[in-house]
């Protein structure tokens, strides 16, 4: 066999691999969100602009064994270390600003089933091709989930050493993004097309997290969807992209969702102690205008906040934290 015969056989052999995940696991994955953009609410009708700010700045995760977490992410995930302080770790892709910070606590339990908190965080890459080049390289680990065309983005589902949802995604041009007639997107979970992404990264090497990363949005378990609502778009200022009874996606901007909430876990469900793993809390990114109004907001609505500087703490609804910070003009 010559060695070109044998390396399209590998790349073949690759590619049924990385297929053969992702049908078992889109399809669990369409058992849960195949309704998410089927709205029955008012969305926004505003158009995405590709140059328009980073909304959802560092997630802070409470771990309990910070070196396996810290390990993963660098490895698996492709961060950097921007500080290494012991027990806390700030981790980076550009060199500059953090995107993920784990900090250790000794007395930390597992995060009790049928609780609030996190459902995933999701990094932003900069394009399909960087997205193959992750789907490559998680194949050969046992980490990866499964993937799916949400037809305004394309993504990998994976979770940490300590269960923590994570997605990787790539945007598709908004200008390719369908209207719904509703002002929201069309949207939903659909087999991701391997092949392509694969053919597109195939001679790459994969050399972790691009400067170009962000966190793109975050998605939620709360405990009740209209009360989530009120807080994040009367309060907070986001605009509805879509609803259904049991989730919320919100966005700034015209994007398809900063923030995406669900009660798949049942309404009602608790918060989890203070020292269980996962989402201590994350930043929200806002201008000035904006946070001004926010800052009123709370105080017209008697919700409770801590402010330091440019930096309003408050909880959400379901107990989840939020740092709202006065980032850009």
């Amino acid at each position: 066999m010559s060695l070109k015969n044998s390396k399209n056989q590998n790349s073949k052999k690759k590619t049924a691999k990385i297929n053969l995940i992702i049908i078992v696991a889109v399809a669990l994955i369409a058992i849960v969100i195949a309704f998410a953009f089927a709205n029955n609410g008012e969305v926004a009708t505003k158009d995405y602009e590709i140059n328009s700010p980073a909304r959802v700045g560092a997630v802070t995760l409470t771990v309990g064994d910070i070196k396996t977490m810290s390990d993963f992410y660098q490895k698996t995930i492709g961060f950097n270390v921007l500080k290494d302080e012991g027990e806390r770790v700030s981790l980076t892709a550009d060199g500059k600003n953090p995107l993920l910070i784990l900090e250790e606590k000794k007395d930390t339990l597992d995060k009790p089933f049928g609780t609030t908190g996190l459902y995933h965080f999701a990094l932003l890459l900069p394009d399909e091709r960087t997205l193959g080049q992750f789907l490559i390289h998680l194949s050969d680990s046992l980490y990866l989930q499964g993937a799916a065309d949400h037809q305004y983005s394309k993504a990998l589902y994976l979770a940490d050493p300590e269960g923590n949802g994570i997605e990787i995604y790539a945007d598709i041009p908004s200008n390719e993004w369908i209207r719904d007639g509703k002002g929201g997107y069309v949207g939903g979970t659909y087999q991701l097309n391997v092949a392509e992404l694969y053919n597109l990264a195939k001679d790459d090497e994969w050399t972790g997290l691009p400067e170009g990363t962000k966190m793109g949005h975050m998605h939620l378990q709360v405990a009740d969807i209209e009360k989530s609502e009120t807080f994040y778009t009367e309060v907070l200022g986001f605009d509805i992209v879509a609803k259904s009874d049991s989730h919320l996606f919100v966005s700034l901007d015209g994007y398809h969702h900063h923030i995406g909430m669900n009660t798949w876990l049942g309404k009602g469900i608790p918060s989890p102690p203070d020292n269980a793993k996962g989402l201590k809390h994350f930043n929200v990114l806002l201008t000035q205008p904006e946070w001004t109004t926010v800052k009123e907001n709370l105080t017209k609505e008697n919700i409770s906040f801590n402010e330091n500087g440019n930096e309003i703490e408050v909880n959400d609804p379901a107990g989840i934290k939020l740092h709202l910070i006065n980032k850009y003009e």
